[in-house]
């Protein structure tokens, strides 16, 4: 099986939170083992939040990431891996005043 691509739609297993879906950002490999990891932007969490998966935990795959990129009017998903801890520790803070 060929690895997921960019904008794809994967469902994934986790010990902790069990079943899980996003769309994958990029594919990496992790520095310490060499291990593939996908980095996923889950459904139903902010925007800019990623968590890394497995390869070997992604259950489904939609292949619909070329399709999403090559969409006529050019609104494909933008996901970006980027440091939002500065802009969830404001949040923290406005939380807190409230």
């Amino acid at each position: 099986m060929e690895p997921p691509r960019p904008l794809d739609r994967i469902t994934f297993n986790t010990p902790d939170d069990g079943m899980l879906t996003g769309y994958v950002s990029v594919i990496r490999q992790h520095l310490g083992n060499g291990e593939r990891f996908a980095w996923v932007e889950l459904d139903n969490e902010p925007a800019g939040m990623f968590r890394g998966v497995p390869l070997a935990d992604i259950l489904t795959c939609d292949d619909a990431g070329d399709q999403r990129r090559n969409t006529p009017n050019r609104e494909a998903r933008r996901l970006c891996l980027s440091d939002y801890s500065a802009n969830l520790i404001d949040r923290g803070r406005m939380d807190a005043r409230n």
